[in-house]
């Protein structure tokens, strides 16, 4: 059941992302079931780095491969569980453009927000925080980022300490930004050949009109 619940939530993420972006880039779909259990700190994988501070230290209570919620809306075990009074930071080595996950907390209240989601740049320039609301859809208290927009290459994920001690995070997606291609050199080269080509004969029609007229005065 967890399994069809985890292909299920990476069709639908998959669906947002081509309607945000017209599906020309191909986005990667973590379940937190492709690695061995291990903390993620300082992990990278797929093109993205992890970090998890508590109080501002490194910490390893916060587990790819881990056992969280269950099977639930946007979460299902295996998933990244961890301490949620720790800051989660997800550094892409490419700029992505959509970028998506779902996270569970361990109570049944609704929250206001349940978790916080802050986005940088390219230059490491915030482009704001974002707060999510969780309610009980079916056990933990869960919500569901989004984004689709400006480049970024960094979010960090702010947990609601204060009203749940353990978090859970599955199904990240994220699919990398698309650039304009730069023309390779010899591309270029071949660019600047044809341009020479049509600037010398624009200048031998020009001098051919001037012999003509100099030839009929």
């Amino acid at each position: 059941m967890a399994t069809m619940k985890k292909v299920s939530m990476a069709v639908i993420g998959a669906a947002f992302i081509a309607l945000g972006t017209g599906g020309a880039a191909h986005a990667v779909t973590l379940t937190f079931d492709e690695l061995p259990f291990q903390p993620v700190d300082n992990l990278s994988f797929q093109g993205v780095t992890f970090d998890f501070k508590v109080g501002g230290v490194d910490s390893t209570d916060a587990r790819y491969g881990a056992g969280g919620p269950g099977t639930i809306t946007f979460v299902q075990d295996p998933s990244l569980e961890g301490n949620a009074a720790g800051i989660l930071t997800l550094d892409f080595v490419s700029a992505i453009s959509t970028l998506q996950f779902g996270v569970a907390l361990n109570t049944f209240a609704s929250l206001t927000p349940g978790f916080t989601v802050e986005l940088f740049d390219p230059a490491l320039m915030s482009l704001g925080i974002t707060p999510v609301n969780t309610s009980s859809l079916f056990s933990f208290t869960e919500g569901l980022f989004t984004y689709s927009g400006a480049p970024v290459t960094r979010a960090v994920i702010d947990f609601n300490e204060t009203a749940a001690s353990r978090f859970a995070l599955d199904n990240l997606i994220y699919e990398p930004a698309i650039s304009t291609p730069v023309p390779e050199p010899a591309s270029l080269t071949g660019l600047l050949a044809l341009g020479a080509f049509g600037a010398g004969s624009r200048l031998l029609r020009k001098q051919q009109h001037k012999a003509l007229d100099n030839s009929l005065n």
